[in-house]
Order: C-alpha cells, then sequence, then structure tokens
C-alpha cells in the first residue's frame, strides 16, 4: 500500500512540476550542455564574462536576439551578459525534475502516511455521521411541517364552520324578534277587541236600562177601577 502511494506521489510531483507555458515568461534554462560561456555581446568575438554556466542554470531574460541567435540575460547572481538561443530552453531540463522529483519523494517518505489515511478515514467517517443525523433532522422537520400544514387547514375548517354558525345565530336572533314583534302586535290587538267589547256592553247595558219601562205591558182601565 505505501509503495503504491509512493508511486502515485512521484507521478503526480513529475506531471505537477513541469510549469505551463504561460508560466515559463521570462525565465529561461541552460539545457543538457556542460558548460555555456557568456560574453558580453551578441558575438564570439565579444568578451567572456563567464566562462561556464553549468546545466540547469535559471536565467532571466532580459533581451531576445532571435534574428542574431544571442540573448541578454541575469543569472542569479546579476551578472548580465549575452549566450547562444540555441542553449535555452523554457523548461528545466530533464535531471532538474528529476531531483525535484527526488527530494519531493524523499519528503513524502518521511511523513507518515498511514496516519495521514487514519486521519482522513476518521474524518470521512464523521463527516457521514454528520449527514446522517442532518438528513434525519430533515426528515423531522418534514414530518412536522406535515402535521402543521394538517393543522392549519383543520383550523380554517374550523373559522368556517365558526363563521357560519354565527351567521345562523344571528338569523336566528332576526327572526326571534321578529316574533316577538308580532305577538305584541297581536296581543295588542286582544287587548283593543276587548276593550271594544266592554264598551260595547256598556253601552248596550245603558240603552236597555233607558228603554226597558217603556216595554213594560199597561193594565187596563177595568183592572184599575177594580
Amino acid at each position: 500500500m505505501m509503495k503504491q502511494l509512493s508511486g502515485l506521489a512521484v507521478a503526480a510531483l513529475i506531471a505537477t512540476s513541469a510549469p505551463a507555458s504561460a508560466q515559463s515568461g521570462n525565465t529561461r534554462y541552460i539545457t543538457d550542455q556542460l558548460h555555456v560561456p557568456m560574453r558580453s555581446g551578441k558575438g564570439n568575438e565579444f568578451r567572456i564574462l563567464h566562462r561556464g554556466l553549468p546545466s540547469g542554470t535559471r536565467l532571466s531574460l532580459l533581451e531576445d536576439a532571435p534574428a542574431e541567435g544571442w540573448a541578454r540575460v541575469r543569472t542569479p547572481d546579476g551578472e548580465e551578459g549575452w549566450v547562444r538561443r540555441q542553449y535555452l530552453v523554457s523548461e528545466p531540463v530533464a535531471g532538474i525534475k528529476l531531483q525535484k522529483a527526488q527530494a519531493d519523494l524523499a519528503r513524502f517518505e518521511e511523513m507518515d502516511l498511514g496516519s495521514e489515511v487514519r486521519r482522513l478515514e476518521e474524518e470521512n467517517r464523521n463527516l457521514n455521521t454528520a449527514l446522517t443525523a442532518a438528513q434525519e433532522k430533515s426528515q423531522q422537520l418534514e414530518k412536522s411541517l406535515k402535521e402543521l400544514k394538517t393543522l392549519s387547514a383543520d383550523a380554517v375548517a374550523l373559522n368556517q364552520r365558526h363563521q357560519k354558525l354565527l351567521h345562523q345565530h344571528e338569523l336566528l336572533k332576526q327572526e326571534q324578534m321578529m316574533a316577538e314583534a308580532e305577538i305584541q302586535r297581536l296581543s295588542g290587538s286582544d287587548a283593543q277587541k276587548w276593550y271594544m267589547y266592554g264598551a260595547l256592553s256598556v253601552g248596550l247595558g245603558a240603552i236597555l236600562a233607558m228603554i226597558a219601562p217603556h216595554l213594560r205591558p199597561r193594565r187596563r182601565r177595568s183592572e184599575w177601577a177594580n
């Protein structure tokens, strides 16, 4: 397992160690030549400033003259001069890449990859546990939401029924008031009728009292004489 991880790490390091063309910019490297001289001008007749830049030396490109086949560069020590363009490449040479990959591999081998794997596995388990708890909470919230919707629907239905009963109650109160008014009206009419009947009775009695003496039969004179 460790060997497989180490192999994958080396492959990844080699793949990522080569910079992209956009990153190379104004950086150049001495190619796989052993030593490259740096001169004071664009030509072999100019004075040599540095007798041999070793392979893999990183240089800063200051001026490029492809027509003459020369380039003005600056060394890491700050020395400036001209070198043949044919000895310059935009990417580190294979030897530098290999050295960097070997150094990175040694660094990875010094690391406790087993502990790192166990840490990642533990973190994964914790994340799974948290995900399960979140899913359960989501299900509980969804159930509570359904219950609230049901209660809300029942409350709406009860409110509608309550409003309907209030309306019916108002109608019954109006009917009761109308019935009471009719009863009062009828009661007043009966009283007036009895008053009228009483008055008629009194009047008839008075009339009868007045005409009653005149209605008695008269005695004959012979009877008066006897």
